[in-house]
């Protein structure tokens, strides 16, 4: 047998045991997970204006919304980073259009696909944005596919909605007054990840390769797993200092301490499940064996985060040394 067909049955394997061992922990939390946009009319219940708190002289973060949306205040036109979740759009719209005042809405930059933070790219689309983002962004984007093991369907965006400038690595961009430098990590979150860095501001807008301190969960349906992603964060923290204002995935400015505590963490469940698994173990023997214990006071639920690293490396065995 090669060693593709070997990694295919060993990967159908572990998730065949996740199907029915682990189905009803994601189901109870379907309504959280990722909507699609359009699933939800925005006039279901009015939304607030989101609020606007300053990072820098040019830079600001809204408030209020699910996940955060950074705007950058050019001379001559005003950059957008995410979108927001679809629920929002219209109140994000808004607060922007009130920030931006006569400038503009000239460029949004979409962090990864996730619909939350690619719901509102219609409505700023119609503000005159052109979207930029990864190909891989787009390609997710524009496909119906489903995540079987989370029971969700992933509808095809508008064409509105899609990414009309695309690139395949990382790139700087002149924003008027600032170039902001974007940073391309395939695999670690998704297989389309980007981080926004402004040297000359010191703030780094880091999608969702950095969470508000709760587990990171890879999206191993679009190419995410841990190997890439504690690969991602060791690059980002050469790249910050402890004045770095840091923007993670949701919720308040972080810092370079925070990063740290991340990036030391996954490294040492990292290797303390890439151990388990070659002696063995499934991902519930993880889970029964309290392998997070350490991190669950400050971190969370693990549940979720140690299934999805599980079979993420599963689909790594290869980079890992294989699984005995």
């Amino acid at each position: 047998m090669g060693i593709k067909a070997h990694i295919q049955l060993v990967f159908l394997a572990f998730l065949l045991e996740y199907l029915t061992m682990k189905r009803r922990h994601f189901l109870q939390g379907v309504s959280a997970l990722t909507l699609v946009p359009g699933t939800l009319p925005l006039t279901a219940q009015a939304q607030p204006t989101p609020g606007v708190a300053s990072l820098t002289g040019r830079l600001a973060r809204l408030t209020g919304t699910d996940t955060n949306v950074v705007l950058f205040r050019g001379s001559n036109s005003v950059t957008v980073i995410d979108s927001g979740p679809a629920s929002q759009a219209r109140a994000v719209a808004a607060a922007i259009a009130d920030w931006a005042g006569n400038l503009p809405v000239s460029t949004l930059f979409n962090t990864h696909w996730h619909a939350d933070h690619t719901g509102g790219n219609e409505a700023l689309r119609a503000a005159g944005a052109g979207i930029h983002a990864h190909e891989n962004t787009r390609l997710w984007m524009s496909h119906d596919f489903e995540v079987e093991w989370r029971d969700t369907h992933h509808a095809a965006r508008s064409p509105a909605a899609l990414p009309d400038h695309t690139f395949y690595g990382s790139g700087t961009k002149d924003l008027g007054g600032e170039t902001v430098q974007y940073l391309y990590y395939p695999r670690a979150h998704t297989d389309g990840d980007i981080v926004l860095f402004f040297p000359d501001s010191n703030v780094m807008v880091a999608g969702g390769l950095v969470t508000d301190g709760t587990y990171p969960i890879c999206d191993i349906a679009s190419g995410g797993w841990i190997g890439e992603l504690l690969a991602a964060n060791a690059s980002m923290l050469d790249m910050i200092d402890d004045n770095t204002v840091l923007i993670p995935d949701s919720g308040a400015p972080r810092t370079r301490a925070d990063l740290q505590a991340q990036h030391d963490m996954l490294a040492d469940l990292y290797a303390k499940m890439k151990a388990m698994a070659q002696n063995g173990l499934s991902g519930q023997n993880m889970l029964d064996a309290n392998v997070t214990a350490d991190y669950d006071n400050q971190w969370g639920d693990p549940t979720e985060f140690v299934l999805e690293t599980y079979m993420g490396m599963a689909l790594h065995t290869s980079d890992m040394g294989g699984f005995i």
